[in-house]
């Protein structure tokens, strides 16, 4: 299992997810927990995809790399399927 690093920005009823390592990826909610399952729920599409263009999934970032803004939360998603990861 893989953990990617997200951030969640936004306010109460409008929430966004995106993957710094996954550019184009991300999610919405009305809540967190509703933008975070559907981070969870997106990725490993959006990961099918990407290998069946012949392009390279990156490995996760540590989250100390991860640049937040003001008013930014980091969390993971995991992916459950092994990906072919470029390292």
């Amino acid at each position: 299992m893989l953990r990617y690093p997200v951030v969640i920005d936004g306010e109460k009823g409008a929430y966004g997810i995106v993957f710094p390592d996954l550019p184009g990826a991300f999610a919405m909610g009305a809540t967190v927990d509703e933008a975070l399952a559907d981070a969870e729920d997106m990725l490993p599409s959006y990961v099918n995809v990407m290998e069946a263009k012949g392009q390279k999934v990156p490995p996760p970032s540590a989250v100390e790399d991860v640049e937040l803004q003001p008013g930014e939360m980091v969390a993971f998603v995991t992916l459950g399927t092994p990906a072919k990861i470029d390292h």
